[in-house]
C-alpha cells in the first residue's frame, strides 16, 4: 500500500530539522572558535554625569485680564487679596477676568528670577532735576504766540552777495 499524504509530509519535514540542526551546530562551533581567538577590548570606567540641581520654584496667584495683560501677582498664601482684587476687577465692568497659578523660578538666594526681555532704563537723579524743571518751565510757554517768519522766500542776501543775518527783519 502506498504512504499516506501526513506520513510523507512528516518525513519531510524531520529532514528538514536534521538539516538545520546540523547547520546550526555547524554555525555555532565556528561562531565559539571566533570568539574566544578574538580578545576583549578594556571596558572604559563609566563616568556619573553630575546631576541637574532642580531649580527652586515657588507657587504665586496672577489675576489676568482677557488679553493676558498681568492685573495683579500674589503670594501662595495671599490667595485671598487675589480673590478680593479678582472680585472687583469683575465688578467693575463688562472685560473678563480670571486667576491661575503660576510656577515662577527663584534664585539661590530666594529672590525671584527677573525674565525680562531688555531691563529698564536707570536714570540718574540729575536727569530727573533737569526733567523736573524742563516740566516746570513748560507751563510758563506761550503755545499760540505768533512766530515772525520772513515771507520774501527766504532770500537774504544783499546786491553784493552777503547775507544779512546780523540786521534783524524789518516789523512792517
Amino acid at each position: 500500500m502506498a504512504k499516506s499524504r501526513q506520513a510523507l509530509r512528516r518525513e519531510v519535514e524531520a529532514a528538514e530539522a536534521q538539516a538545520e540542526t546540523k547547520k546550526t551546530a555547524s554555525k555555532t562551533k565556528k561562531t565559539a572558535a571566533t570568539k574566544a581567538t578574538k580578545k576583549r577590548k578594556a571596558a572604559k570606567p563609566r563616568t556619573k554625569r553630575a546631576r541637574e540641581q532642580m531649580q527652586r520654584r515657588r507657587l504665586v496667584w496672577v489675576v489676568y485680564s482677557s488679553t493676558m495683560r498681568e492685573e495683579g501677582r500674589f503670594l501662595f498664601y495671599e490667595k485671598e487679596k487675589a480673590e478680593e482684587l479678582l472680585e472687583t476687577l469683575l465688578a467693575k465692568g463688562k472685560r473678563k477676568y480670571f486667576m491661575q497659578p503660576l510656577k515662577e523660578a527663584l534664585n539661590s538666594d530666594g529672590t525671584p528670577v527677573i525674565q525680562v526681555a531688555s531691563p529698564a532704563p536707570e536714570v540718574d537723579d540729575e536727569d530727573d532735576a533737569a526733567a523736573g524743571a524742563d516740566v516746570e518751565n513748560a507751563d510758563d510757554l506761550d503755545v499760540d504766540a505768533e512766530l515772525d517768519l520772513d515771507d520774501d522766500g527766504g532770500d537774504d542776501l544783499d546786491s553784493d552777495g552777503d547775507s544779512d543775518s546780523a540786521e534783524p527783519p524789518a516789523d512792517s
